[in-house]
């Protein structure tokens, strides 16, 4: 247990999903220092901390921590999508109580962004430093994913994010930690926008709410390369990567039918 004076607020999020527009807007809120994915970065210990939790915990108590405790302002936000991949339980296990906001977009829209990206969970170079993959530990079950498409990873991944933040739902629940649930389409609207802040413990003003619809008016780090999206094959695929998740986690995709509408 470590005695830590800042507040903490990190997401659990996918990427592709509004992170770096996030953090703008939380950098506009009095008192808050606001980083996207700053140094130390989460990504030099990510993936070794898969196979060793130890490896996270240290990389917070001997980097992480030092670095967040210089910066100025009481409130410390971060918005990386790494740490819901194995920093969360650390954090706890030191003694940190995280607000922690998830930050969500259709679980179509975040793998086919991924496809664009050429980050591909398990194959590709980014996919391998900044995503989970099938062969990772406490990860959702893909049987014979070595068969599948890159389209179908990217959303086996987006579905196992989804998992994450009911986990991490209910872990705030039990905790009693600050937390907040939000789209990326949700973080346009104002009144969205001053909710999360409220059940964050977060101040608004009208100077807030000015920066916000600036920020809101602009249009964040969007993908160099852009493909035209085949809906009719991605059902198909989708369906696939469902029928060999269905057996480890059948209520997700009710819960994510509940969340988005429907369940791409």
């Amino acid at each position: 247990m470590i005695k830590f004076e800042k507040s903490l607020i990190f997401t659990v999020t996918s990427g592709r999903s509004g992170s770096a527009y996030l953090s703008q807007l939380l950098g506009s809120l009095p008192g808050v220092h606001s980083e996207h994915e700053p140094e130390p970065n989460f990504v030099h210990a990510m993936r070794r901390a898969q196979q060793n939790p130890a490896v996270a915990l240290a990389f917070l108590r001997d980097h992480k921590l030092p670095a967040i405790s210089r910066v100025t302002e009481p409130v410390y936000a971060e918005s990386s999508h790494l740490t819901c991949k194995g920093f969360i339980e650390p954090m706890i296990q030191l003694g940190l109580r995280p607000g922690l906001i998830f930050l969500r977009r259709p679980p179509r829209e975040v793998a086919w962004s991924l496809l664009e990206r050429n980050t591909i969970p398990g194959r590709t170079t980014w996919g391998w430093s900044y995503l989970l993959e099938p062969r990772d530990p406490n990860v959702l079950p893909l049987l014979g994913w070595e068969t599948l498409s890159d389209y179908q990873l990217c959303f086996w991944y987006a579905l196992e994010i989804e998992r994450r933040c009911i986990r991490y739902t209910a872990l705030a629940g039990e905790l009693g930690l600050p937390n907040a649930d939000v789209t990326n389409m949700e973080l346009n609207d104002w009144e969205f926008f001053s909710r999360m802040l409220k059940n964050l413990g977060l101040a608004e003003t009208d100077q807030v709410r000015a920066a916000h619809a600036d920020i809101s008016a602009k249009v964040h780090n969007v993908n160099p390369k852009r493909i035209q999206m085949p809906i009719e094959q991605l059902a198909v695929a989708e369906q696939q990567v469902w029928n060999l998740v269905a057996s480890f986690e059948p209520l997700l995709q009710q819960g994510i039918k509940r969340r988005y509408g429907r369940s791409d």
